[in-house]
Formats: C-alpha cells, sequence, structure tokens
C-alpha cells in the first residue's frame, strides 16, 4: 500500500482498546483507497479483512458520513454562534442582512483553496448517490408529510449542487493562479 507521496497520509483509528483493534485507510497509486483493521495480539498485531473501494465507493461513503460529521460538530458549532452573531450586529445592524454579509466577509478570509475543498466537499454530500438515498427514502416513505418534506429537500439539495460545483470551480480557479490576483497556496 504505497502513496504516492504527494497525497494525505493515511488514517488510523483505535475502534477498540481491549483488545486492540485499529481501522486504517491509505490511498493507493492508483486512486483507490485500501480499507482495513489490524488486530493486537500477544505475537504483534494481527492483520484483518482488508477492501480496496474504488473511487465511487469512498466517495459515495463520504456522501453517507456528511451529516454523521454535521451532527457531530452542530452544537459545538452553535455554542460559537453568540460572538459572531453579535460582531455581525455590530458592524451592520441586525437581521439576516447583517449576519449574511460578515458571513461574506469572513468567506474572504479563507484561503480559496480551502475554500473550493469545501465546496466539493459540500457538492459530494448531496450529488447523485445522496440524491439517490433520498429517493429510496420517498420510495418507501407512506407518510405525506415525509413525502412533502423530502421532495423539498431533494429540489433544494439539486439547486445547490449546481452551485456548490460552481463555487468550487471558481475558487480553484483562484487557488491555482488561473484568474489574476489568486494563486494562494493551500
Amino acid at each position: 500500500m504505497a502513496s504516492t507521496g504527494d497525497e494525505e497520509p493515511g488514517l488510523e483509528i483505535i475502534v477498540s482498546d481491549e483488545p486492540r483493534v485499529v481501522l486504517y485507510a491509505e490511498r493507493l497509486r492508483d486512486g483507490r483507497v485500501a480499507l482495513g483493521t489490524r488486530r493486537r495480539r500477544e505475537g504483534g498485531w494481527e492483520p484483518g479483512e482488508l477492501y480496496l473501494l474504488e473511487p465511487s465507493a469512498y466517495l459515495d461513503l463520504a456522501a453517507w458520513f456528511a451529516p454523521l460529521v454535521s451532527a457531530a460538530w452542530i452544537d459545538a458549532i452553535r455554542d460559537r454562534q453568540p460572538e459572531p452573531l453579535r460582531t455581525a450586529e455590530e458592524l451592520f445592524g441586525e437581521g439576516a442582512e447583517g449576519v449574511t454579509r460578515l458571513a461574506g466577509d469572513m468567506l474572504e478570509q479563507i484561503p480559496h483553496a480551502l475554500l473550493a475543498r469545501a465546496m466539493i466537499l459540500l457538492a459530494n454530500s448531496i450529488g447523485p448517490e445522496a440524491r439517490n438515498r433520498l429517493v429510496q427514502q420517498l420510495n418507501r416513505t407512506t407518510n405525506p408529510s415525509d413525502d412533502s418534506m423530502l421532495r423539498r429537500r431533494m429540489a433544494d439539495e439539486s439547486e445547490a449542487f449546481a452551485y456548490a460545483v460552481a463555487t468550487a470551480a471558481l475558487f480553484d480557479a483562484l487557488a491555482t493562479g488561473l484568474v489574476d490576483g489568486g494563486g494562494e497556496e493551500g
């Protein structure tokens, strides 16, 4: 499992302490991801099953994880809301217009390469595989209220997907210097 050298390092997560089990992932030269486990035994590490994920599989996995990651972070994000909301009110006045303006100003402070990555992750989290899961949910529901909510969500996410892809393309153009005045490192 050799990496190309310019990719992110592999990932190791402790899944269990007793017995010690580690989940690991590493990107292969051909673009696939190796995903497996190791279990600590008295004589050393015992390998578990190894799976080679094609790009479509790990993109789908990342999209599936996106709502879980969001749910894990949302309380910490909301704990930090009062200060930027107060700043928005002080600088631009009360209401959504001031908050929107400060949010836009703050986005300008984030390197373009990171914003491109964020937009790509956003697009992936609401892209075709996520839409397929919504369609499956819609096909299973018998509740008219759920049906209506899922249809609205699908429409919103379809529109947002197009904007996220276009925004990622623009931030990438700025980050890579395709447009004069960009060319950030990141």
